[in-house]
């Protein structure tokens, strides 16, 4: 269990944002109801009341090739989590 300074339970309300086909990252340039993570959209969620959000990293994006990691990818995905 999760808790803050003063010993009160912390409650995730959050959503799994998840892409499974090539590129296997949400767009962020711009906006869209399924397919996009963006401000806007991290914007609404907070505004609705979530404050986490589960964000798939696949192996297929990582390891595009036996031995071969996707530098780019691992760049992009870092700087969605910062």
């Amino acid at each position: 269990m999760l808790e803050d300074e003063h010993g009160r339970s912390i409650v995730m309300h959050g959503v799994n944002v998840v892409y499974k086909v090539d590129p296997y990252i949400p767009l962020n340039e711009t906006w869209d109801s399924q397919l996009s993570l963006n401000e806007k959209d991290m914007d609404d969620l907070q505004r609705w009341g979530f404050n986490l959000v589960r964000l798939g990293v696949m192996w297929e994006a990582v390891e595009r090739a036996p031995g071969k990691y996707d530098e780019e990818y691992l760049q992009k995905i870092n700087h969605m989590i910062i």
